[in-house]
């Protein structure tokens, strides 16, 4: 899969706002919504930036969006005119986003912080961070896309 340049524009411009939205929800979280410690913000936000641009640059998102909305019967030839493609294809990208980000970020921050770390309770706790994450990732997602994807689209009218 090639990076193209609105490719890379829209994964920056969308990537940085939704990461720094859920680097504050898993603080929050982590930290009982008491406070949000600079230091950890800054180090979360270095790991989620360079795996969710990873994500969005490799997988191949809009054909398993097209392919989601198309098992409910959903019209997915355009996206920015059709409210049901556009809600049900971000879902099924946070739901992605979140399934391999949230435990990739949540391991790298328990070999940084307690490598002693039990496993099992390491899974049981990304588990139960993945329905925040989603949703949250989902929300941002949708108020940070459209400009994300006209300034991409600007770039290349085909994007």
């Amino acid at each position: 899969m090639f990076v193209t340049k609105p490719k890379l524009v829209y994964n920056i411009l969308i990537n940085i706002p939704v990461c720094i939205i859920l680097t504050l929800t898993a603080q929050f979280m982590n930290n009982n919504g008491f406070y949000v410690r600079a230091a950890d913000f800054f180090i979360n936000f270095a790991i989620s930036f360079p795996i969710a641009m990873f994500i969005g640059l490799v997988v191949p998102l809009v054909w398993l969006g097209r392919w989601f909305t198309h098992l409910f019967g959903v019209r997915n030839d355009t996206y920015t005119h059709n409210p049901a493609y556009r809600l049900l294809a971000t879902f099924f990208s946070s739901l992605i986003y979140s399934c391999l980000l949230s435990p990739l970020s949540y391991l790298i921050n328990r070999l940084i912080y307690d490598p002693s770390y039990p496993i099992g309770q390491y899974a049981l706790d990304c588990l139960k961070t993945i329905p925040v994450m989603v949703g949250v990732g989902f929300v941002a997602s949708l108020l940070f896309d459209i400009p994300a994807y006209k300034a991409a689209h600007k770039i290349d009218p085909e994007f």
